[in-house]
């Protein structure tokens, strides 16, 4: 059986079922829609980032390994182009664009909930077909890869889906406004590594050098 990835199995951050995996960003998104004080620009970060890992990680594998691959990665285009659409829209409104004060919240939310049932349930056949095709250790390796994915996917919605270097351009970009905006992500993020700086990177930034050895081993403080 060929294989679905060569090279270092991904970090996972939402477990091993590819299901429970993808369902996350359904549920999370639902959950801030239907709330009256739900986070809207939450559920628009959610919705971006797991429209794109969705198609970076699990896309290339439909494509090659199910049968009516080509068919029904069609239709989740067509569903996913309706949805990023009109969550550029929601970003707009709930984000203060004064050129959208006079769009519905009310529609615009309802809109937003009809096509994330709509999308969920032509991804959960996608995930059906892939959890026949491939072996259990494979299935484990693309929830991991998903996973992977959605921790790097843009936060922001794109009207043009791609992966590949639009993906990372895309993700790159989204952090940096982020950032700019004080926007909160409550996508799951890769944990950073500790950098601790060399001899002359510590002079300059006034520290005390401290050999990697030594700082491992350094007691922390108390009280």
């Amino acid at each position: 059986m060929r294989a679905v990835a060569k090279g270092p199995m991904p970090t996972p951050q939402l477990g091993d079922d590819l299901r429970v995996a993808v369902s996350k960003a359904y549920d999370a998104a639902t959950a801030l829609l239907e709330d009256p004080g739900g986070a809207r620009l939450d559920a628009v970060s959610w919705l971006s980032a797991h429209v794109a890992a969705f198609e970076h990680a699990i896309y290339p594998v439909a494509k090659r390994r199910l049968t009516d691959g080509a068919t029904v990665l069609d239709e989740d285009r067509t569903v996913a182009g309706q949805l990023i659409r009109t969550l550029r829209i929601a970003e707009r409104l709930f984000s203060g664009d004064v050129l959208a004060r006079n769009l519905s919240a009310g529609r615009l939310r309802e809109r937003l909930t009809e096509l994330v049932a709509e999308q969920r349930a032509v991804q959960l056949r996608i995930v059906d077909g892939l959890e026949n095709a491939l072996d259990p250790a494979e299935i484990t390796y693309l929830a991991r890869s998903y996973a992977d994915a959605l921790a790097h996917a843009p936060t922001r919605p794109h009207p043009h889906l791609g992966s590949g270097v639009m993906f990372r351009l895309d993700s790159i970009r989204d952090r940096i406004l982020d950032t700019m905006d004080g926007r909160h992500v409550p996508v799951p993020r890769m944990p950073k590594r500790r950098i601790i700086p060399g001899r002359w990177g510590a002079y300059l930034l006034g520290q005390p050098h401290q050999p990697p050895a030594e700082a491992d081993e350094a007691p922390t403080s108390e009280g």
